[in-house]
């Protein structure tokens, strides 16, 4: 008796375990123009009174269709962006809004400049860090990709956007 609810505790938490592993970002090939993306990323983020860590799902057709989700603990979608063409719609679990520059009074940068760091279609300089960077008016893009991070940050005064992706497919 003792011997099995030992076992079984001993399993418990090794699935338990094994659920607080964070998985590891395989090596992507980054082209060098991006036009078209599908993405399961993490989000970090620290952005004037917005704080979130967590998961984040990402389909964009540059320049006129962005898709965005982003999950809470459970999976449930705490946040959708879409923009198709001159559409734009961005649901909160308490908000709803078509006007796109909602986007650009919350996070400092219009949905365009959004999309346009996304491709990496400006012109980066590569900092002492090796990382390549664009400088915009109120904010820089950092990039490192094509390495093990695979991350593209936005920082600014008011905070930093970090997303990390995990897998990565391109047209």
């Amino acid at each position: 008796m003792k011997r099995s609810l030992l076992l079984c505790a001993g399993l418990l938490v090794l699935v338990s375990a094994c659920a607080l592993i964070q998985l590891k970002s395989e090596r992507i090939l980054w082209p060098e123009n991006i036009t078209y993306m599908e993405a399961l990323c993490d989000l970090n983020m620290s952005w004037r009174d917005m704080k979130y860590s967590g998961s984040m799902s990402l389909i964009m057709d540059y320049p006129s269709r962005l898709r965005m989700e982003v999950y809470g603990p459970f999976g449930n979608t705490l946040m959708f962006l879409k923009k198709d063409g001159d559409d734009f719609l961005l649901v909160t679990k308490d908000e709803r809004f078509t006007d796109p520059s909602f986007f650009e009074d919350r996070f400092g940068l219009t949905i365009r400049e959004f999309m346009d760091d996304i491709s990496a279609i400006a012109e980066k300089s590569t900092a002492h860090t090796g990382k390549s960077i664009v400088q915009r008016g109120a904010y820089r893009v950092l990039y490192t990709v094509g390495k093990k991070e695979n991350t593209i940050c936005w920082e600014s005064p008011e905070g930093s956007i970090c997303v990390t992706f995990r897998e990565v497919r391109f047209a």
